[in-house]
């Protein structure tokens, strides 16, 4: 069965050039891509499948500070 859709060119254009970058025809990187989204649940990804639970309130200067706490000082 044949589907068709309407692309912008920006956006054909970058699809174009991922199945090129994957040596693959535009329509198999389109059915690719497809599947991923449909099949892909938020549970798969690393950061919502993490459930860590810190009971400490932490630095109250971490949101200002929290590449020095992250990295070590910068500077």
């Amino acid at each position: 069965m044949d589907t068709h859709i309407s692309l912008s060119p920006e956006l054909k254009a970058k699809i174009e050039r991922g199945a090129n970058a994957r040596g693959m025809s535009l329509s198999d990187f389109v059915r690719e891509s497809l599947e991923l989204a449909i099949t892909h649940k938020p549970s798969d990804d690393p950061l919502f499948a993490d459930t860590a639970v810190y009971r400490d309130d932490g630095p109250a200067d971490f949101a200002s500070n929290h590449d020095d706490y992250l990295y070590g000082d910068a500077s």
